[in-house]
């Protein structure tokens, strides 16, 4: 009967203090600021790409036009000579055979065995003319530079305009290329069984290995040419490796439609990079971010307030770069909420509304909020907190990457002069 009776304790206190804390991810875009912001801020700029191997493929066709037009002039030449070669060796073929035939059968046959040979006069073959094969010149792809720029070169807080004297924005394409692909094999063990035995054998396995890269460049300067930003960046001059999927078959050495694909893809993906180092470095990059928010669930309106925190906060982040003034306004509410909650804060209080746990749990949702709203003199407070609290490996590493996530903030906003 005691026993019971301690079990029916600890369930509702279970019950009535426990608390069900849930993460809940969010996907949000902000606003970056800039790590070298551009002072006086111009009120435009214009992209565009070139490609220095343009200049190469007209070289090599040029050549290439040149190489025809002088294989045709070879073969027309041969051609007009053609009835001369072949006269001239009917008639020494003619002479010959007149001189032969004048031979008396005995010299004839004394030549033949003196000489261990035939002796008589063969027509000098005369080859029928052709046109030397020119084979064409592997290109370089060309783009259409204009779109290309127009989608994938944007600087974020900037107005893209052509000619009113704003900032220059140019990325050199340098070509796509890649090495003859190579059929690697590999022996692998495996293993059949068969009436109750098992077995091991050797299979070959089969993949296509080469290597590729575009190497671009990137320069941005102001309206006299002076040079703002310059990047090479290493990892687009780095070859990487592209192995297919193994198989017990030979694949075909054939990778030009793959090669196509891939070079599609390579552009549109180092232009992308390309991009976000410039905005990262002048522009005021739409970022998107993903993160988590906690609330509480419990029975009753215990914590019905941190659920309206939540709610409010996952509405105001999602509705950034939307609506901004009512997004701030419910981050506000949020952080209103949250705050007068942690008045209530008992770490060492297992039983409290707001224990170890869901104090931290706020601590955390306050901190995303003031990354977005930039107030890091708030947000040094709560990770002074944190730092004071035994926390597990996870929420450890949530704080420290809280703590870097605000030190690059700081070093932007005190770039910006903020």
């Amino acid at each position: 009967m005691k026993l019971a009776s301690t079990l029916i304790t600890l369930l509702i206190a279970a019950t009535v203090f426990g608390q069900n804390i849930k993460s809940e991810d969010v996907k949000y875009n902000y606003v970056k600021l800039p790590t070298n912001p551009l002072n006086p801020k111009p009120a435009s700029y214009f992209s565009t790409i070139k490609a220095t191997y343009e200049e190469e493929n007209k070289k090599m066709l040029a050549k290439y036009e040149a190489e025809k037009q002088q294989a045709e002039a070879d073969y027309q030449r041969e051609l007009s000579e053609l009835p001369a070669k072949t006269k001239a060796a009917d008639d020494q073929y003619a002479k010959e055979m007149e001189a032969w035939n004048a031979k008396s059968t005995a010299s004839k046959v004394l030549e033949k065995q003196l000489l261990n040979e035939n002796n008589k006069p063969v027509k000098q073959y005369v080859a029928q003319p052709y046109r030397r094969f020119v084979a064409e010149p592997k290109l370089y792809t060309s783009y259409d530079g204009a779109s290309l720029a127009a989608t994938y070169l944007k600087i974020d807080g900037f107005n893209r305009v052509e000619g009113n004297g704003g900032i220059s924005y140019v990325v050199d394409l340098k070509g796509f290329e890649h090495t003859d692909a190579k059929i690697v094999s590999e022996v692998k063990k495996e293993t059949k069984i068969a009436n109750g035995t098992s077995t091991s054998y050797d299979v070959t396995y089969y993949h296509l290995e080469f290597s590729y890269r575009h190497p671009m460049t990137v320069r941005v300067s102001n309206a006299n040419n002076q040079e703002i930003y310059f990047n090479a960046p290493a990892e687009l001059m780095e070859f990487k490796t592209y192995k297919s999927t193994a198989s017990k078959t030979s694949p075909s050495m054939d990778i030009s439609m793959l090669t196509k694909n891939m070079e599609a893809q390579i552009l549109k993906d180092n232009l992308t990079l390309i991009n976000h180092l410039v905005n990262d470095y002048i522009g005021y990059e739409v970022t998107e971010r993903k993160s988590t928010l906690d609330y509480v669930k419990s029975r009753g309106e215990d914590h019905a307030d941190l659920l309206t925190a939540f709610t409010a906060a996952d509405l105001g982040l999602k509705m950034l770069g939307k609506t901004d003034d009512q997004a701030k306004q419910k981050i506000q509410e949020a952080i209103t909420i949250w705050n007068e909650a942690l008045k209530e804060s008992e770490i060492e209080n297992k039983k409290a509304r707001i224990d170890k746990g869901v104090t931290v749990s706020i601590y955390f949702n306050l901190l995303e909020c003031y990354f977005v709203t930039r107030n890091v003199v708030e947000a040094d407070k709560i990770l002074d907190e944190l730092n004071k609290i035994d926390l597990p490996n996870r929420d450890k590493r949530q704080r420290e990457a809280y703590t870097t996530l605000f030190m690059d903030l700081k070093m932007r906003m005190n770039a910006n002069g903020l």
